[in-house]
This record gives structure tokens, C-alpha cells and sequence, in this order.
């Protein structure tokens, strides 16, 4: 005789070991998402807390290569600036108009970049162990007056070729100095005409707008891999 009693008890204890078996593996998936969440969110902190020292870090490195550029960039131009992380050197008092590389033939020019890397070096050089958290970035910028207006030649037809060998060229220089851009995590890149600080309309404005700007900031993926 079938024991329908018996065969209807070891079905309800195998869905009970199921229900079991399901509540358990849902317990531990909640108990490992929220040390998960706690896990990235502590990460979080510590990036956010990273982020503003090195920030600090490099406002402080750019307060002290301002303190050596400045009585050598007012020789040069009063058009140079800084702010908490970037300095801008004036084009013309690195460059003349359609050129890239004149500090290598004019002895002032020659001597004013010499000096800038020299200072930069020297600064970073201080910066310690943090100085592989920075990110050195030069830019070279335009104005927006066509290229093909001035003459410049077949090897600078834009905006873009010129702002990029400008930029370029620079980092060159300083990389013959000993300043090597994969140890001193520096970039270069050509912006053209397309981040202006004041409108293209006088020769003043224009003027402002060609520059070579010397960036020092936070490296967020070395940062963020550092921790």
C-alpha cells in the first residue's frame, strides 16, 4: 500500500529545505551588498580626503613656482598671470608671430624658458613623494585670426598646428633639461583658438589670447590607483 502520508511529508520537507536554502543565499547577497556599499562608500571618503590634499597640495606647489617666475616674468611682460594651479606666460615673450621654436636662435628667449624650466624643476623636485599624484600639463593657445591671413607656411596652415608645436616645443625643452615627461608626468597639448580669455575684437585682447599655459594639478587615475 502507497503511504500517501509519507510521500506528502517528504515533499513538504524538501520545499522547506529549499525555502531554507533560498532565505539563507538571500541573507548573505544583502549581507555582502551592505559590506559592499559600506566598502565603496569608505573608499569614497578616502578619495574625497586624497583629492583635497593633493589639490592643496598643488596650489601650494603652483604658489611656489609663482615666487620664482615672477621677477622673471615681469622683466618680460606684464601680461603674465596666475591662479591656484596654472601660470600663463605670454606667447610673445616666448615666440614671434607664425613661430614655434625662436627661443633656440634668440638668446633672451633662450634664457627666460631656460629659467622656467630650471624653476619648475626645482619645485617639483621639492614636492617629495606627492609630486607622483600631480599632473604638469602645458597648453598652447591662439587667437582666432586665420593662419592663412598671416603667411606662416606650409608646416603651420591652422591655428591648431601652430598652438600644438608651440606646446610641443616647450616640452621638448624641457624634457632636454631634465625634466622627462614620464617621470614628471607632463603633458602637452595645442588648443588653438578655442578657449579664449577675452574676446578676438583689439590687439590687446588678442594679445591675451596667445599664450602657453603651465597647468599643475591633480593626476585623478594615479590618484585613484594610488589608494
Amino acid at each position: 500500500m502507497i503511504d500517501f502520508e509519507s510521500h506528502a511529508s517528504r515533499d513538504v520537507n524538501i520545499w522547506i529545505s529549499f525555502a531554507d536554502v533560498f532565505a539563507g543565499l538571500l541573507l548573505i547577497t544583502i549581507v555582502g551588498l551592505v559590506l559592499l556599499l559600506n566598502h565603496r562608500q569608505d573608499e569614497n571618503v578616502k578619495f574625497s580626503q586624497e583629492l583635497v590634499r593633493v589639490m592643496n597640495h598643488a596650489t601650494d606647489t603652483t604658489k611656489k613656482l609663482k615666487v620664482k617666475l615672477d621677477p622673471l616674468l615681469k622683466r618680460i611682460s606684464s601680461q603674465a598671470q596666475y591662479s591656484e594651479t596654472q601660470i600663463v606666460i605670454p606667447a610673445g615673450a616666448l615666440f614671434v608671430p607664425c613661430g614655434y621654436d625662436d627661443y633656440r636662435n634668440d638668446r633672451e628667449r633662450l634664457d627666460l624658458l631656460t629659467d622656467i624650466r630650471g624653476a619648475l624643476k626645482d619645485t617639483l623636485d621639492q614636492a617629495g613623494d606627492d609630486r607622483k599624484f600631480l599632473r604638469i600639463t602645458i597648453e598652447g593657445h591662439t587667437d582666432s585670426d586665420v593662419i592663412g591671413a598671416r603667411g606662416c607656411g606650409r608646416e603651420i596652415p591652422t591655428n591648431w598646428e601652430l598652438s600644438s608645436r608651440r606646446a610641443t616645443g616647450v616640452l621638448r625643452f624641457f624634457e632636454e633639461g631634465g625634466l622627462l615627461p614620464q617621470t614628471y608626468n607632463i603633458m602637452a597639448m595645442g588648443l588653438a583658438d578655442t578657449r579664449p580669455v577675452a574676446p578676438n575684437t583689439t590687439e590687446e585682447q588678442k594679445r591675451s589670447n596667445r599664450r602657453i599655459e603651465i597647468k599643475i594639478e591633480p593626476d585623478i587615475d594615479k590618484l585613484r590607483h594610488g589608494l
